[in-house]
Order: structure tokens, then C-alpha cells, then sequence
């Protein structure tokens, strides 16, 4: 068992704190040769990258690019500044039958599940704009840099005005040098009578990705959460192939999130509910990836799948690709276990052409 604070991240320390602290990773003196690897029109060293969320600017995707990740998404990115929420951000959970509760002490690398609640904070356009075009510097050979992009209402905006703020943001991100533009559409959606995310409202979502598609000449991914069946699933994702290069999930399954004693364990108006990440989501999010590809190969369309959710293990990562996965994607793994990267490529059981 280790303290959750021994993460790379300082789940102790303000969002705006690790921003400024680059991460401390290990030395790697020499990488292990890698699989090789293709996504899109871009040669890879490897299928293995960072998911949104853990890179928060360009000296974070700098440090893992080094360390093997080799397809790095720029932590989500937005039309104006956005403070992330008050501390705590994220806690060490065990999920449970009617709630995730907050535990004091968390289990080992490859058993880690979290709650996050941080929101989608984002630092103004004029700095991350000139902190993408860095990212891209600083990567390698071989190497993606993907950007997530987060579209928001203004104060009495309609949809119209948040597709249009998706489209600016997705310009922005492309013309500082994104390679892929990641669309976040796992995010609630403003103008929904009972609580849904973005990508559930399938006239909304496609409408965002048509003018991110139709506004940037990079490929595109829709990001999106867990659903509620096979048959949704389906159809959203047959609805969108028409604006979407690939697709990104599970983003993430939300859940109450509690303390020992019943209480809320994120104080604060909207904070009742967080993202659960990590080890325990791996069944439920391969299963809907499998679903995916299974429409895939029965020939609904043709579109990348880069999976996230749960890849806490070399052997999960492998078993994805596996099973056709173009991609896979960690977040908590790279924040506990840095040298994930450095295993997987010492464990690869099949090259990947």
C-alpha cells in the first residue's frame, strides 16, 4: 500500500501549483527498442501515449516524450482562463455499490482507482497557444502531439455560440501545432432539460464536430464517456464517423463520491459527482471499446479507436491492442507508474505494423 501523494502529480499541492513544477520523472539512460506503430498519416515509435489530463503544458509532455509515451495529448484547452477547482482534486477511492468512497491509503501501481474532481481548468489562449507550439518543439521523432479542446458557453450564449467557441479554440490549437485535435465532449451539456454530457446529444455534438472538422486540417477525435448501451453507442458513433478521424474512450465513469462517514468528499456547489479513473473502470471500459470495435469490424465505419480507461497494466495495454485498438492511452498510470512506457516496450509480444 502507498500514500495516493507519491504520485508524480501533487494531489497535495494546487493545480495551479503542478503547473508550474515540472514533473520529476526517472532517468531513463537508454529506451527499449520500440514496436513501431501508425496513427493516421503519422509513423509512431509506439501505440502507447498519455491520455488528457496528466500533461498539463509543454515541460510535462516534454518529460514523458522522453521517457517513451509517444502519442502526448496537451492537457484540455479553452477560449479563456478557467481556475480548476478548490483543493481536493483527487482522492484514492474504492468503488462500491452505491457510491465510490474515499480511502486514506491507496493500493499498488497496477490497482490504483481515483476520483477527480478538478473541472477542465485552462490558462488564457496567448499562453497556452505559446506553450503548444513548444510541446511540438520539444517532442521527437516519431512522436504525436494531440490537444484536447473544451468549447464554452458565454453568459447567455446558445448552441450556436458554443459550436462556434469549439471551432476558435480547435483553430487556435491547430495553427500552434497540434498534430490531432481532440474534441472533449465528455462534458455536461448546458443546454440539456435532465443532467447529460455533450456527446449523449447527438444534434449538438455532431454540429461541433462538423465546424472543428470543416475549420482545421488535422485529423480529429471525439472524445467521449461511458454509455448506457451497446445500441447508443452505436449510434452515436455511426452518427459522427462522418466528422470524426477516430474516436477516444471511456473518458472516465461518474459516480457520488463519499467518505467513510457518508459525507460528500468534494466540498462545494456541483462537486457531489467526480470522475472515477484508474484500475477498477478497465471491465466496464474495455467492454464498450470491444463493443466499438466490433461495429467497426462488422463494417459500420472506418475510424481510428485509440482506448483509455483503466490501462493500468503492461498486459491490459497489450490485451487492447490486441484486440484492435489503434492506440492506447494512460492517465493514472503515467502519473504512479512513469516507467510504464519503458515496460510495455521491454514486454511487447507482437510488433504492430
Amino acid at each position: 500500500m502507498i500514500p495516493i501523494a507519491q504520485g508524480i502529480y501533487r494531489v497535495d499541492r494546487s493545480h495551479a501549483w503542478n503547473y508550474g513544477h515540472a514533473p520529476k520523472l526517472p532517468r531513463v539512460r537508454r529506451l527499449p527498442a520500440a514496436p513501431g506503430g501508425r496513427l493516421f498519416d503519422y509513423r509512431l515509435n509506439s501505440p502507447l501515449g498519455v491520455a488528457a489530463g496528466p500533461l498539463l503544458n509543454s515541460r510535462w509532455v516534454e518529460a514523458y516524450a522522453r521517457i517513451g509515451y509517444d502519442i502526448l495529448t496537451y492537457a484540455t484547452v479553452r477560449s479563456g482562463l478557467v481556475p480548476a477547482a478548490a483543493l481536493p482534486n483527487i482522492r484514492a477511492v474504492e468503488n462500491r455499490e452505491q457510491a465510490a468512497v474515499a480511502t486514506r491509503r491507496a493500493g499498488a501501481n497496477g490497482d490504483l482507482t481515483l476520483a477527480v474532481s478538478l473541472g477542465t481548468p485552462s490558462m488564457e489562449p496567448d499562453v497556452w497557444r505559446k506553450d503548444v507550439r513548444r510541446a511540438h518543439e520539444k517532442i521527437g521523432r516519431n512522436q504525436v502531439l494531440m490537444v484536447s479542446v473544451l468549447g464554452t458557453t458565454p453568459p447567455g450564449g446558445d448552441r450556436e455560440a458554443l459550436v462556434n467557441d469549439y471551432g476558435q479554440v480547435a483553430v487556435w490549437a491547430a495553427e500552434a501545432g497540434a498534430d490531432v485535435v481532440e474534441v472533449q465532449l465528455a462534458w455536461p451539456d448546458p443546454f440539456a432539460d435532465q443532467p447529460q454530457a455533450i456527446y449523449e446529444n447527438l444534434p449538438l455534438a455532431a454540429q461541433i464536430l462538423h465546424r472543428v472538422r470543416t475549420s482545421v486540417g488535422v485529423p480529429v477525435v471525439a472524445k467521449f464517456g461511458a454509455f448506457r448501451t451497446p445500441r447508443l453507442l452505436h449510434d452515436t458513433a455511426t452518427k459522427l464517423a462522418s466528422w470524426a478521424s477516430g474516436f477516444v474512450l471511456v473518458h472516465g465513469f461518474l459516480r457520488r463520491v463519499v467518505d467513510e462517514a457518508g459525507n460528500v468528499a468534494f466540498e462545494g456547489p456541483g462537486r457531489e459527482r467526480a470522475d472515477i479513473v484508474g484500475a477498477d473502470t478497465f471491465p466496464a471500459a474495455s467492454r464498450q471499446i470491444g463493443e466499438l470495435l466490433a461495429w467497426r469490424k462488422a463494417g459500420c465505419w472506418d475510424r481510428a479507436i485509440l482506448a483509455v480507461g483503466g490501462i493500468t497494466t503492461v498486459a491490459r495495454a497489450h490485451e487492447t491492442l490486441r484486440e484492435g485498438a489503434d492506440a492506447v492511452l494512460v492517465a493514472t498510470a503515467a502519473l504512479y507508474d512513469p516507467l510504464f512506457a519503458v515496460r510495455f516496450r521491454q514486454t511487447r509480444t507482437t510488433a504492430v505494423a
